[in-house]
């Protein structure tokens, strides 16, 4: 058992991916949308689309910092982990790095 994991972009994206856990997590609920890559488009399309992608990260990584003890409890479970750490800038623009 990994004593601590990180939750990092592709660590959501994975938890995106599965459909048991994501529909589980309300901060994950409807989000795979957002981060399907389309292939089509302007470079100022894709600057746009990566924009709202780092925005809704942003999103689902402070969700998953106030989410209920019995949901992170669930997601530690479904790591495997003792601890998750997640690393995200709030609004005031300060990092913040919280571990539950």
């Amino acid at each position: 058992m990994p004593n601590i994991v990180v939750i990092e972009d592709s660590t959501i994206l994975s938890m995106l991916a599965n459909k048991t856990l994501a529909d589980s997590i309300p901060c994950l609920m409807n989000k795979k949308n957002v981060f399907t890559s389309s292939t089509g488009g302007c470079g100022a399309c894709a600057r746009k689309r990566q924009a709202k992608q780092r925005e809704e990260m942003t999103k689902i990584k402070t969700c998953i910092a106030a989410l209920s003890p019995e949901k992170k409890k669930e997601l530690k479970k479904h790591f495997g982990a003792e601890q998750l750490r997640v690393v995200y800038v709030n609004n005031s623009g300060q990092t913040v790095q919280m571990t539950f």
